[in-house]
């Protein structure tokens, strides 16, 4: 037996809509009732703006309405006073598209002119038209996922940054120096730049021997080819002769950094532990969440894909999930003309970092999507980028099947369909 669950739908006649533009100090307000048009402008501080919505509340129930609708565009953090203060006084609340707005202006006005009284009247007429973007309300916990994602990806960030700029300085300080990056990292590497700073002079400076058995003693397990390899890239690098007050300047700025890329890496580490623990507490009110699975996705992946998508069950289907996500199709045709098919991008874009992040490992050829991903490549001639965005809306898809389903992880049900999936299971 199926059981649906008819959606409330708001009488629009009922309500008074409040258009609001919104900048860092001021909002301008913009609302019409049995043809009397009202226009304000305030200051974007909480206070403020609550007595102004009373006021227009009041406003409306002299009307004979029941309440209002804040409709705003989204403007990174300046619209959230208003948003939850409107929530808070029991209002209706949606967003209308930043790029809507900018092409309804010239529909509206016949022209291309941008002014704080004209984007209101805008904002109010897509409102009638029903074009609007609900205020989606996702919790406590997937707030506090979200917010962890964020700075998680923030670290992320400073780290590839730090990484780049300690190859520079090294490749400055130890001009020869021939390993791979990596090698720098590790624990050879960190007991080079806490001995010697990475300084080729000091390397050399009491003998091959003392070097020898220094690095033996204090990087136990050391292959002595990889000492040598050193040894003679020190001595190349001394023929640079570069000043020694500059080399000292290379040297305590290569620690600094090495000391902040320690640091970032550790808050990544703390910021993936809160996640993973509020994921199990999430999964306590959502049996349906799916566990982490080996060889296809691990617990820290599950938390930040959850992290942007927010609760999977908001989403009626798949192709909600994949417009979220800006992994909607685009398409461009006219007459006789036909253009490529590409992702809109119009989404999140940390949603589809997440879908690369968790896809990059199992394109590999033996792995989940090695033969799926090959024959885009080998086959339909897809470049590789087009068919890992081919890989991620297709990984989008099955898991929220996967989590509608409620069942557990079945490799083989992953690339058929139900139909031939029954069929195959009756026959044997």
């Amino acid at each position: 037996m199926k059981i649906k669950k008819k959606a409330n739908v708001i009488d629009l006649n009922s309500i008074v809509d409040v258009s609001v533009d919104v900048h860092k100090d001021n909002l301008c307000f913009f609302f019409e009732i049995d043809g009397t048009q009202y226009t304000d402008v305030c200051k974007n501080r909480t206070a403020i703006i609550e007595k102004k919505l009373l006021q227009y509340g009041n406003i409306a129930k002299e009307a004979k309405r029941k309440g209002l609708r804040v409709i705003c565009e989204p403007t990174g953090q300046y619209q959230n006073k208003l948003m939850r203060t409107a929530r808070r006084l029991g209002f209706l609340t949606c967003y209308v598209n930043a790029e809507s707005v900018a092409r309804f202006r010239v529909i509206e006005s016949n022209d291309y002119n941008k002014t704080d009284k004209k984007d209101p009247r805008v904002i109010s007429t897509l409102g009638k038209l029903g074009k609007v973007i609900g205020f989606r309300m996702i919790g406590e916990r997937y707030l506090m996922l979200r917010k962890l994602h964020k700075i998680y990806d923030e670290c992320e960030s400073v780290v590839t940054s730090l990484r780049c700029r300690i190859h520079k300085v090294l490749v400055e300080l130890f001009c020869d120096y021939s390993f791979k990056k990596d090698f720098l990292y590790s624990r050879s590497g960190r007991v080079l730049v806490k001995i010697y700073g990475c300084n080729p002079y000091k390397i050399t400076c009491r003998g091959k021997d003392a070097f020898f058995s220094t690095m033996r003693q204090h990087a136990p397990g050391i292959r002595n080819d990889t000492i040598e390899r050193l040894w003679r890239d020190a001595k190349s690098s001394c023929l640079n002769q570069l000043p020694a007050g500059y080399l000292d300047v290379l040297e305590g700025y290569l620690k600094d950094l090495l000391d902040d890329y320690d640091r970032m890496k550790n808050r990544k580490e703390n910021i993936t532990k809160q996640m993973v623990a509020i994921l199990k507490q999430l999964r306590q009110d959502d049996p349906l969440i799916p566990p982490p699975t080996p060889r296809f996705i691990s617990e820290k992946n599950f938390a930040r894909l959850l992290a942007e998508t927010g609760p999977l069950r908001d989403f009626t289907n798949w192709r909600k999930l994949m417009r979220y996500a800006g992994l909607n199709l685009r398409t461009r045709q006219s007459g006789t003309f036909k253009g490529h098919d590409k992702i809109s991008k119009k989404g999140r874009r940390l949603l589809r970092k997440v879908l690369q992040c968790i896809a990059l490992p199992l394109v590999k050829k033996d792995r989940l999507y090695g033969d799926y991903y090959h024959k885009k490549k080998q086959v339909h001639k897809m470049p590789g980028n087009k068919a890992m965005t081919v890989v991620a809306r297709h990984l989008l898809r099955k898991i929220y099947g996967w989590y509608r389903s409620g069942q557990p992880f079945d490799e083989k049900r992953f690339f058929t369909s139900m139909s031939e999936y029954k069929r195959l299971k009756e026959a044997a």
